[in-house]
């Protein structure tokens, strides 16, 4: 890929191809190909993947969120294949409107058009009543997938700043509705599968006490590394001082679109006929772990469902 295509939502300055290959070292003349083809190639030779056929873009980007790294781009389609088939439930939306109707109610969610000087992304979950139920947070946690399938084949950035305003919602009902397992699947699923780096996790609420709850939940899933990068926010003062101005939406204090008029142009992009064949051509992925071409499945992958050794989630 010798440019990246534009995008109707997300803008990409004209550097980026140059600089982010640079960073992983990949940035002389036909480096990059040359990695896709091997990545490409690899993928043809697993027997226990059941499609085959991911779009050079796909792997690119499987390449820039392994750093460079061919092997670590291998072991991160290769958990995209099987975390698809051992969590199912968190895949296979055909209707974006109707399925997340629940939490399109209380919310406005999506990615900001602009990366912020240091080539972070910027999304923006803003909670405007309540979450009563575990099965609203489900559901959020599905439609955060729909973007990583998404940002995979149309971005080029890997990294993101991850704000949460939860200054209109009541926390403790908020708290009651958090199933662990359920957020660390998904968790798994959007740094595991979509390669995604949290740069920062901000939390807007007025709270600090029931903040501090929900910290203590994450700590139990994440890494001391993301840990660190917890930030709680009593005002949007603190968050502009750490992402800019010009990167957040005006209702967190910022002179970028309105999360309405964000979140509305999502709903329509990711609701496109072109998507959705997308999604649905996605469900084809998988693995058949009677072809699986070695132990290594029960080394790494142990356990019952829900709880597996290997994902530490970085």
């Amino acid at each position: 890929m010798e440019f990246i295509p534009q995008d109707k939502l997300l803008k990409i300055k004209p550097d980026t191809l140059e600089v982010i290959r640079d960073e992983i070292n990949l940035g002389k003349p036909g480096e990059m190909n040359t990695a896709v083809k091997i990545l490409k190639e690899w993928v043809q030779q697993q027997p226990h993947f059941k499609k085959k056929d991911f779009g050079e873009h796909f792997l690119e980007t499987t390449i820039l969120s392994g750093k460079g790294s061919i092997e670590r781009a291998k072991k991160q389609i290769d958990r995209v294949c099987t975390l698809r088939s051992l969590w199912p439930r968190f895949f296979g939306v055909r209707d974006i409107r109707k399925e997340f109707a629940d939490i399109f109610a209380i919310g406005h969610f999506g990615v900001l058009p602009e990366v912020n000087e240091n080539n972070h992304r910027v999304f923006v979950a803003q909670v405007n009543g309540n979450i009563l139920k575990s099965s609203q947070l489900f559901n959020y946690y599905r439609y955060a997938i729909c973007f990583g399938e998404y940002m995979k084949t149309h971005d080029y950035y890997v990294s993101y700043q991850y704000i949460v305003d939860l200054r209109q919602t009541d926390m403790t009902a908020f708290l009651a509705a958090c199933n662990p397992i359920e957020m660390k699947q998904a968790l798994t699923i959007l740094i595991e599968c979509y390669g995604i780096r949290f740069k920062g996790l901000h939390f807007i609420t007025n709270s600090k006490h029931l903040i501090d709850m929900l910290i203590t939940i994450l700590k139990q899933i994440l890494k001391p590394k993301i840990i660190q990068r917890l930030h709680h926010h009593a005002t949007c003062d603190s968050l502009a001082n750490l992402i800019g101005n010009d990167y957040l939406p005006v209702e967190l204090g910022g002179t970028a679109a309105s999360m309405q008029d964000i979140h509305n142009k999502w709903v329509e992009v990711l609701s496109s006929k072109e998507n959705m064949e997308y999604l649905r051509a996605m469900d084809d992925v998988g693995t058949n772990e009677e072809l699986r071409p070695n132990v290594r499945f029960n080394e790494e992958y142990a356990g019952v469902t829900g709880t597996f050794r290997f994902l530490s989630v970085d």
